[in-house]
């Protein structure tokens, strides 16, 4: 049984890097499961294949990930020239709608609520200021591509971590 120990603790590693790459699909944190599963993997093999370097370099990646994610969203407010209102409305419409969101439909109800809730605020802030409704909708689009791309951009992230994670698995 002990010769099978390794062999079952790579499985459980890739079924764990499978199941972040779906969460981050799902604008869940995907990103930072993968990092702390080949933390643990680390750790218990002693650190001879994830050394501490290829760890940092996952967290790096991860919280690079995280910001560019966090710029994405203030970047398309700001490409349609949004208020600062407007862009700090975008993004806590996006917190609120992405807790309601998962409260109401699990997954992809995080990912439609953080959408409507960055679109909603967005549009609702820069409307109540600008009085400008074709403003206010250009503004609310270019959050909710931003909030797209973001969401691509950890995506791939995701995917690049578990790749570089499984090369350096022993098999």
């Amino acid at each position: 049984m002990v010769e099978y120990i390794p062999v079952l603790l790579n499985i459980t590693m890739a079924v764990m890097l499978v199941i972040g790459i779906i969460l981050t699909l799902v604008g869940l944190p995907g990103n930072l499961l993968i990092v702390l599963a080949a933390v643990s993997y680390g750790w218990h093999e002693d650190f001879a294949h994830l050394t501490y370097g290829s760890l940092l370099t996952l967290a790096g990646l991860w919280l690079s990930g995280e910001l560019m994610d966090f710029l994405a969203s203030i970047m398309g407010a700001k490409k349609e020239r949004a208020s600062g209102k407007a862009t700090a409305a975008a993004f806590l419409g996006a917190i609120t709608g992405g807790i309601v969101g998962t409260g109401i439909l699990p997954i992809i109800g995080t990912i439609i609520g953080s959408i409507v809730g960055g679109f909603s605020a967005s549009y609702y802030v820069e409307y109540k200021y600008a009085k400008d409704k074709e403003k206010a909708l250009q503004v609310a689009k270019g959050v909710v591509k931003g909030q797209l791309l973001g969401m691509l951009i950890k995506f791939v992230i995701a995917i690049s971590m578990s790749v570089a994670i499984i090369y350096k698995l022993w098999f």
